[in-house]
């Protein structure tokens, strides 16, 4: 069984630059929301939901987005540079209570070619400045507040289930949060982020998703992605089948932004809580080489036949899930443990052994010994804790690594 809840964070590519002239559409701006109970506190109680699809969001109501503080550890500064030189059944499920597959599909163009596991993996990887380097902002655009974006997105397949009244898969929205003091000549860390299920059709994704730092930060770009779903499926994203329309949505989100604002393409990362995490395994998995790293929550993945062809490129990886979690439970074919075995293989890991991994207080985290320094994996079971979203600690976590990184 699995389900999907409200709270929710994701990174760049390789993709052919163009750009997009009038893309941003509409523009508006609105306050900072922590994604779920508990989760602006540091190591307070993080949110639990134990709802399926359907469900309300929290009442976790608004924060004022200069009141929220900011993480624990102090991230290292972004890198200035010459500009010169988605508990998820996505879709009804059939008879049998498994959900919609779609079939087919395809990446888009600058996506590294699937490789042999765990080799080479650098050589594949984009770096540098982005094509939005030196460019102004865009009018409209807040830094410190999430600001919200209307995209067209291409490549999404025709087959695809037509999307519940009132949405499209060819027209959504993302929310833009660029870092307060946002310097066009500085290339950033990009972060996208996905909540949970029950949200309302296109203001889900307002707080940022799974924000891992304040919207008032000052080290990296942040997109809150948009769920849009199937008519007749529940409110959340719909990641399943090799043709989804998230895997697309994504690639658009993604090429808008790198064209138009300053990215670091070798730092975008992608995470989320419940829906959002399955979001984020499938997003890493597919676009391994243009992601850097995943924090998935409370989260699991799809098997091989019912989603995208996986880059087997290597990706940093934080992976939490409540020990108690029966809502998207870590064992099973689509449980957190099998998503982990096959990251530690895709990662040329050796071995199994773990070391106690104390930064995320409290979340009963281990961390592989033979990974490689680039690409770690790192597992996370609160003790005692259900369908959670690891709470302020384990956002202060995921910032301790994805700030570091080699």
């Amino acid at each position: 069984m699995k389900t999907r809840c409200v709270p929710f964070l994701f990174f760049s590519a390789s993709i052919a630059v163009v750009m997009l002239a009038a893309s941003c559409g509409s523009i508006e701006t609105t306050a900072h929301r922590d994604a779920g109970d508990g989760m602006a506190g540091g190591a307070g109680a993080p949110a639990v939901d134990s709802g399926g699809p359907g469900e309300t969001r929290d009442g976790a109501g608004s924060i004022d987005v200069a009141a929220e503080a900011p993480p624990s550890v102090t991230p290292d500064a972004p890198t200035s540079l010459d500009v010169a030189s988605d508990a998820r059944s996505s879709g009804t499920p059939d008879a049998a209570g498994k959900p919609d597959v779609a079939t087919d599909v395809g990446g888009p163009s600058g996506t590294p070619d699937a490789g042999t596991p765990g080799t080479d993996a650098a050589s594949d990887a984009p770096k540098g400045m982005s094509t939005g380097c030196g460019k102004p902002p865009a009018a409209g655009d807040t830094p410190g507040r999430f600001v919200k974006r209307t995209i067209t997105v291409t490549g999404v397949d025709p087959a695809v289930k037509p999307a519940t009244a009132g949405g499209s898969w060819t027209s959504r929205v993302y929310y833009l949060d660029l870092p307060t003091g946002y310097n066009p000549s500085t290339a950033y860390p990009l972060i996208f982020g996905g909540s949970g299920c029950g949200g309302a059709l296109t203001t889900n994704g307002d707080n940022g998703g799974l924000p891992v730092l304040p919207a008032n930060n000052q080290q990296a770009i942040q997109i809150g992605l948009s769920y849009v779903w199937p008519e007749g499926g529940g409110a959340c994203f719909y990641e399943n089948g090799a043709n989804n329309p998230d895997l697309p949505y994504f690639d658009s989100v993604l090429k808008e932004i790198e064209t138009n604002y300053c990215v670091d393409r070798g730092k975008v990362f992608a995470g989320g809580y419940s829906s959002g995490a399955w979001l984020s395994y499938m997003l890493g998995l597919a676009r391994g080489g243009i992601i850097r790293g995943i924090s998935p929550a409370a989260g699991g993945l799809h098997p091989e036949a019912s989603r995208p062809p996986d880059s087997k490129q290597p990706i940093a990886a934080l992976l939490l899930t409540g020990a108690d979690d029966t809502a998207n439970p870590a064992t099973g074919p689509t449980g957190s443990d099998a998503a982990r075995d096959l990251i530690l293989s895709i990662n040329g890991c050796k071995g199994t052994d773990t070391t106690e991994w104390p930064t995320c207080a409290g979340c009963g985290c281990v961390k592989y010994n033979g990974c490689p320094a680039a690409f770690p994996v790192i597992r996370c079971r609160p003790p005692g804790q259900g369908h959670t979203d690891g709470g302020g600690a384990f956002k202060t976590a995921i910032w301790s690594v994805w700030s570091t990184l080699p």
